[in-house]
């Protein structure tokens, strides 16, 4: 089960989870640590999107995602050796594309875990993110399903796709030559894309039609956001009225409105789930 609303009693009980794996694993952690880092492991329990592994009707195995990382997965000692951290790390994997994690590299365990799993190591960092001294691994999938492509050649080929999104071919004309562009590929296919302008606003974001609604667009905003990360501020979008939901779940905020922007820019009328498209809302997410 995946968990975005969670009651008070659940983010206690994978706390407790939290607490007795650590207990039983984290065995080089300094007296004081686990009670230093209780607080900020509740909060993330509260924060973050979690799957949930239930034996009857106990949750004894939890795993945290921000966007494609997994930042948590802890199982119950009582629980250990059975297979379910595994089936949380393919269910993540498979299901919400996650490709990195971060752990202790004195936890030999978790980190053979992995490597088993098809993560290899990316990066190290001496100290954990509060600067304590605990060194970590940052890994990421071997030969992850699905990869984010720039493209360096003729973007027109991809137009199609392209007028899934926007669909007037002379307005992309006139931002496509001077943006970057990006093309989802699974398995070597080619299902998504995305138009990035030099200020940092996404001009353009398709994901094939067969290929909708399985969070693959979550996964282009994701590396965008890490891809530009250091270069903007922020990740800007401008859509009508019925996107702006889902670019609110993907962690943008509204900013400012353009009124009448599809109604003066475009000589047909465009509709829009059912909904003609009058203003653009543009919404940013802080990078």
């Amino acid at each position: 089960m995946k968990q975005t609303k969670k009651s008070a009693a659940l983010v206690e009980r994978c706390v407790e989870i939290w607490e007795a794996s650590v207990r039983a694993t984290h065995h080089f952690l300094a007296e004081g640590a686990i009670d230093f880092y209780r607080p900020f492991v509740r909060e993330n329990c509260r924060a973050l999107p979690l799957l949930l592994h239930y034996e009857g009707d106990e949750v004894v195995a939890f795993l945290g995602l921000d966007d494609t990382s997994i930042e948590m997965l802890f199982v119950h000692p009582d629980y250990r050796g059975m297979g379910i951290g595994r089936d949380l790390v393919e269910w993540a994997v498979d299901e919400y594309h996650a490709e990195t994690v971060t752990v202790n590299e004195q936890n030999e365990q978790a980190v053979g875990f992995y490597l088993r799993l098809g993560f290899e190591v990316a990066s190290r960092s001496a100290v954990d993110g509060f600067g304590d001294p605990y060194p970590l691994l940052h890994l990421r999938l071997k030969n992850p399903r699905l990869r984010l492509v720039k493209v360096t050649g003729d973007k027109k080929r991809y137009l199609p796709l392209l007028l899934d999104a926007d669909p007037s071919e002379e307005m992309i004309g006139r931002y496509l030559s001077a943006s970057e562009m990006f093309v989802l590929e699974r398995d070597g296919e080619v299902i998504g894309e995305a138009v990035v302008d030099a200020r940092g606003e996404i001009k353009n974001l398709a994901v094939a039609p067969a290929c909708q609604g399985q969070g693959y667009g979550t996964y282009i905003l994701s590396s965008l956001a890490k891809h530009y990360r250091g270069h903007f501020d922020c990740l800007w979008v401008g859509t009508s009225d019925s996107r702006v939901a889902y670019y609110e779940r993907c962690g943008f905020e509204r900013d400012h409105v353009v009124k009448n922007f599809f109604t003066d820019n475009y000589p047909e009328p465009i509709i829009d789930n059912g909904r003609p498209c009058v203003d653009m809302i543009y919404l940013k997410r802080q990078i």
